[in-house]
């Protein structure tokens, strides 16, 4: 009795629910362009043209609420696919357009395609999260040559990158070589709070291109467990990603109405998208149940929902500090107001999970029913690198799930410390901070010196530049070990408080080894380890200029032959020059003689 409570009353709770919601934010709407390059160093990084099921992929997920437009570019730009409303018109003709992708370009100008790209309906308007995912796969090319280049460079940084940021547009990039250019894709996503990846391979494409949908507009989403997962009656629509390895089985669906569904299945309602490496199924009115997808497991599978119940979180920033913290927030909604009803909430567990490459953790979530919201706080538990945060709703006839991804930073500043010459020992220590990260005029900077005595000294670093603080510390202790921390207060450039201990600093005296190095008056050469039969295949072999061939004997000699050994061959040939003289002078005095004088 108790179970058939806990399923049927929540399914009275929903039937009564739209006289009992209060208003919620709106959820914004989304504005995604895509710009691809198309040059012709491609044709090594992606030599199988795999841009273009990624770009069908992506086109495929898009909602039908958002904006969507696909740029390619090398020397010129073209429009590929208009930006516009995205419908099933829209879908099909972006995925007839991907087959145009190519790698016949000549050179790479990624300030002409950022310019076209965002040339019309940008603006600052919080009712819309606007995103441009950018792949390249080389540096700023221009037909000029270099100066131009570098020109054209400093102009994205300078002028471009500034105003995409004002009109609060994330550029997404993603670099498909070892040699693009990693510090201008870099700095692009930085300023503009975006998400920079490298792929390492062009394999990598189809699955970055999905994280970077999710970034860009954070779908609806239900729990998939062992290729499992529910659909609700509030469903109106489902679209499954099943990645498949190449040579493996096809995909199947398996309905709560017992029916198999496979690509052969397609109709007005079931629109099946086959790639060598995966399967985009869409389904209109989904039977409600228990699905499974008959597919191999991939933990970048998902079932993403149309739905009226949703799932509203906190938006992170993609780019964070460690040691910050974040008020987590999560709400339902039906038909964008939030639901209120304490006794429906009350049948709703919360749960929030932290992945990374150190593992999973779970994160408590509570609710607060004046506000019917469920709160978790996150930062505590985050290191340095990728975090995935996952937060999940459930009750017994519903599941709702919404993932983020953010890079957490370590150490957004620089420390130098620099031991002073002189009797009286002392140190100099400096600090700056990347301004993309904190904002230089919001910084302050405290230092604390602890002796291994346990006394503690406080200090205040004192701003001697425009991004640079210093600490000079006089008349420390000779043979004295100390520790030096620092605390930073300051802000980010979006204005988010920051709190951030560095590894504290150690303080060693080197003075005697300092000193003894000052003993010798010629410099020390290290003696090399031989090289031995293992190592001979490491070795590079270099010809050699017979000048500096010549200059190498003389010197080896030099070095290697004692002032003895050197002595006694002096002698020698001394010796030798005596009895050659001889020898001489008497065949001369033969040769004059007489040959009376002979007998």
């Amino acid at each position: 009795m108790l179970d058939f409570l806990k399923i049927a009353l929540p399914l009275v709770l929903l039937a009564t629910m739209p006289a009992r919601q209060s208003q919620a934010a709106e959820t914004p709407s989304s504005d995604v362009r895509v710009v691809i390059d198309v040059s012709g160093s491609m044709k090594k990084n992606d030599p199988k043209n795999l841009r273009a099921p990624a770009l069908r992929m992506l086109v495929g997920l898009m909602p039908d609420d958002a904006n969507a437009g696909v740029w390619t570019f090398a020397k010129m730009v073209n429009m590929l696919v208009p930006w516009q409303k995205v419908d099933d018109d829209w879908r099909q003709k972006a995925i007839e357009k991907s087959s145009k992708i190519h790698s016949l370009g000549l050179y790479t100008n990624i300030e002409l395609a950022l310019q076209k790209a965002t040339k019309t309906g940008i603006q600052n308007n919080p009712k819309q999260r606007q995103s441009l995912i950018l792949l390249s796969d080389g540096f700023v090319d221009l037909q000029p040559g270099q100066k131009a280049s570098e020109a054209s460079r400093q102009r994205i940084l300078n002028d471009i990158v500034p105003k995409l940021k004002a009109a609060n547009l994330a550029v997404h990039t993603i670099a498909l070589s070892d040699n693009a250019d990693h510090e201008l894709l870099k700095a692009i996503s930085m300023e503009t709070d975006g998400w920079y990846q490298q792929a390492n391979t062009a394999d990598d494409l189809q699955r970055i291109f999905l994280h970077m949908f999710e970034k860009a507009t954070q779908p609806d989403t239900v729990p998939l467990a062992d290729n499992q997962f529910k659909i609700d009656s509030s469903v109106n629509e489902m679209t499954v990603l099943a990645f498949r390895k190449a040579g493996s089985a096809e995909t199947q669906l398996k309905s709560p109405d017992g029916k198999t569904l496979t690509e052969l299945d397609q109709s007005e309602k079931i629109r099946w998208l086959h790639e060598d490496s995966f399967d985009l199924i869409t389904i209109e009115n989904p039977v409600t149940g228990e699905w499974r997808i008959d597919a191999q497991l991939d933990p970048d599978n998902r079932v993403m929902v149309v739905t009226d119940m949703k799932l509203q979180t906190s938006d992170l920033p993609n780019n964070v500090l460690k040691g910050e913290k974040f008020d987590f927030h999560a709400t339902l909604t039906d038909h964008g107001k939030a639901i209120t009803r304490k006794d429906f909430l009350e049948l709703v567990d919360g749960s929030l999970k932290q992945n990374s490459e150190q593992g999973e953790k779970q994160v408590s979530m509570t609710l607060d029913p004046q506000k019917s919201q469920f709160n978790a706080t996150l930062g505590e538990e985050f290191t340095a690198g990728r975090q995935d945060v996952i937060v999940t709703l459930k009750s017994a006839t519903f599941e709702r799930q919404r993932r983020q991804s953010i890079n957490v930073i370590a150490a957004p500043y620089y420390v130098e410390t620099e031991r002073l010459p002189g009797d009286n020992r002392s140190h100099r220590i400096q600090v700056q901070v990347e301004p993309t990260l904190i904002k230089p005029d919001s910084l302050s900077i405290k230092a604390l010196l602890r002796e291994e005595n346990g006394s503690e000294w406080p200090y205040d670093m004192q701003k001697t530049d425009t991004n640079n603080w210093q600490l000079t510390l006089t008349e420390l202790t000779n043979e004295a070990n100390y520790e030096l921390s620092l605390q930073l207060r300051g802000e980010t450039p979006e204005g988010r408080p920051v709190f951030l201990q560095a590894e504290p600093i150690k303080l060693k005296d080197e003075l005697t080894a300092e000193k003894t190095a000052e003993l010798f008056d010629e410099e020390l050469t290290p003696i090399l380890d031989p090289i031995t039969g293992e190592d001979e295949a490491n070795v590079d072999i270099m010809p050699l200029d017979d000048d500096l061939l010549l200059d190498d004997s003389d010197n080896s000699s030099d070095t290697s032959m004692s002032d003895n050994t050197k002595l006694l061959i002096g002698n020698a040939i001394i010796v030798c020059l005596l009895i050659a003289g001889v020898i001489w002078w008497r065949r001369q005095n033969a040769a004059t003689m007489a040959v009376g004088d002979m007998l």
